[in-house]
């Protein structure tokens, strides 16, 4: 039989009266009640030039009603689905709050999907109007206009006058809808809209990124936003107040970012908007947020980093950074194994901290509080090491199909390797075959236009289907094992997760990606991706000549190097999970190239697919 855990977790205040900020029913009446007590503290804030420009509640206000009017004057009415592709920045957020301000339903698309994905997810929606970020966008979008049904209007947020958009009658800037709605006569409608919304009405379709098939439109309510809301309100209530500062670069296109967004209307957090993925380390140390959410690649990248740097650290500083690590783990395992350390031990620590730790953490921006990690499973390792340095990564767990997170690990209960526990709202269980199963308020109401779907995730009494293999330990933490599409079975029978062999792998600082292969095959293989700068370093280091990267990534060194790499991995598995063969890829993985998702996922089907020729080599 299934087992099922409670509702409410150990770790979760039972009063929900606690809380020292108002909860609201819709996050609509979350963002009036910001703007009414706050009018004046500036919230957000994007960089222009070399200065970081910030906007108040109330200049944000006026931003986000004139975009909102000016679409009622364009013909949105409440239902109208609107699409918006662009990436993350101030006019994504208030564009968002503006559609849900016309009582419409706002249809996010990642600004990497292909033209012919756009125009699927655009005409299945039966979106009417669709905002772009610039002209790179258009391009993309008039490259499909005639297959696009619904479209009547389209809103660039930076359009640059060009002799093709002269010519176009149905696309304005963002200023000129505006303008828009600053001529509305309804000028009251906006507010009354945003205060008439109700929990069950629909906030977002948000489609799923699609690592396998067509994308399903998840359809989620106010409600469902709401309950995330009020759980992390109680999970992390008195620690996330309103003086803490958030980096934002996760795509809002993604689930994981979209909630990320509209937390700051319930918790007031200052946000500023990162320049581009590719400048994130560079405005961390402009920043210096106290709070930083991002999928487990960026601490991946980040350990792997510092992992070399501190590797190559000459005598006799490294013998002080050994010790350093060498006190933080004995200090935290204790408390790890619900002990208290010594005077003794504090006191090492704290030293640790402050000769050691205290400069890695500036690689962070030097004030990180904690951080929240989802999206993908985040190595033990990897949330070991950040605990030891003094930036905790909380690990939690959710699908779009569940708003974002229904498990989490919090200040109270943390277990590395699990992705916490049960949100107070959340309940958890997990089926005969493994599956892990999840009913809440926070599940999608269902997939927009596709019954057979909704009836197939969502069983008769209401569980969800997840989708993802696991348990549930003896303390209430859940552990994920793998996805239950990705599982492999080998030709002998054997059952294997591939994330686990995979994030061993990636914890080697030589390592960007290890995908692992061999379903009904008699043994495991891997394609494998080496961090460009660490290899190229060791190259040099060890005298390895070679003209380009893609003759280096063949050097018998580089494979001897990689072999002993696998060798490791393979000691901490059992001999059926063992990687017997492997390929290096002579380019890393991303967006552009197919491999990765928007939220950095691999996309294993397509890499299966792309590399089939270097996979059967190795059979």
């Amino acid at each position: 039989m299934p087992i099922e855990k409670s509702i409410r977790p150990s770790n979760a205040p039972k009063d929900k009266t606690k809380s020292k900020r108002k909860l609201f029913p819709t996050i609509t009446q979350s963002f009036l009640y910001q703007v009414e007590t706050h009018p004046n503290t500036k919230v957000y804030f994007t960089k222009k030039g070399s200065e970081w420009i910030g906007v108040t509640w109330s200049e944000y206000f006026e931003m986000v009603r004139e975009i909102s009017l000016g679409l009622t004057e364009l013909g949105v009415t409440p239902g109208s689905r609107v699409g918006l592709i662009s990436n993350t920045k101030i006019e994504w957020a208030a564009t968002d709050m503006a559609i849900l301000g016309a009582k419409a339903i706002t249809v996010p698309v990642y600004a990497s999907n292909l033209a012919e994905e756009c125009a699927y997810i655009l005409n299945h929606c039966e979106a009417e109007v669709v905002f772009l970020e610039d002209n790179k966008q258009l391009e993309k979008i008039l490259s499909i206009k005639n297959e696009l049904q619904f479209i009547k209007h389209i809103v660039v947020f930076d359009l640059k006058a060009s002799p093709l958009t002269s010519t176009l009658k149905n696309v304005l800037s963002l200023q000129a809808l505006r303008e828009l709605g600053k001529r509305n006569p309804k000028q009251d409608l906006f507010v009354q809209n945003l205060k008439s919304i109700t929990p069950n009405d629909v906030f977002t379709i948000c489609y799923t990124s699609g690592t396998t098939g067509v994308p399903k439109g998840v359809v989620l309510t106010f409600d469902s936003l709401a309950s995330f809301i009020e759980d992390v309100d109680l999970a992390f209530g008195k620690i996330a107040n309103d003086s803490h500062t958030v980096l934002s670069f996760l795509p809002i296109s993604h689930i994981f970012g979209k909630v990320e967004s509209m937390a700051t209307y319930h918790f007031g957090w200052k946000v500023y908007y990162s320049e581009s993925v590719d400048k994130i380390l560079i405005n961390l140390a402009e920043v210096s947020p106290t709070i930083l959410f991002a999928v487990p690649r960026i601490f991946e990248k980040a350990y792997t980093r510092i992992k070399a740097a501190l590797d190559d650290t000459p005598m006799p500083k490294k013998k002080l950074i050994d010790w350093a690590f060498s006190v933080g783990r004995t200090y935290y395992e204790k408390i790890w194994d619900n002990k208290s350390p010594s005077l003794n031990e504090k006191m090492q620590y704290e030293l640790a901290l402050l000769m050691v730790f205290k400069s890695i953490q500036k690689r962070f921006g030097g004030h990180l509080k904690f951080c929240i990690a989802g999206g993908a499973p985040l190595s033990r390792e990897i949330g070991e090491f950040m605990r030891i340095i003094g930036i905790p990564v909380f690990e939690g767990y959710g699908l779009t199909e569940t708003c974002a997170p229904v498990t989490l690990n919090t200040i109270d209960a943390v277990k590395f390797g699990s992705v916490g526990k049960p949100l107070h709202e959340v309940a958890v269980k997990i089926s005969e075959d493994g599956e892990i199963l999840i009913k809440s308020r926070k599940v999608l109401k269902e997939y927009y236009k596709n019954p057979e779907a909704t009836a197939e995730a969502i069983d008769s009494n209401g569980w969800f289907h997840t989708g993802d293999i696991g348990h549930i330990d003896q303390e209430g933490f859940v552990i994920i094992t793998d996805r239950k599409k990705d599982l492999i079975i080998t030709s002998g029978g054997k059952n294997v997760a591939p994330q686990k062999i995979e994030n061993l792998a990636k914890t080697h600082k030589f390592i960007s990606q290890f995908v692992v292969h061999g379903d009904k095959r008699n043994y495991l293989t891997a394609l494998v991706v080496l961090d460009n700068e660490a290899i190229v370093k060791y190259a040099k280091d060890n005298n390895i000549l070679f003209s380009e990267y893609a003759e280096l990534v063949k050097n018998p060194k580089i494979i001897a190097l990689v072999q002993e790499i696998v060798g490791h991995v393979n000691e901490k598995l059992a001999s059926y999970e063992s990687i017997k063969k492997f390929k290096i890829l002579p380019h890393d993985f991303s967006i552009e190239t197919g491999e990765l998702t928007p939220s950095l996922k691999v996309k294993r089907k397509f890499c299966n697919q792309k590399y089939e020729k270097e996979l059967a080599e190795m059979y």
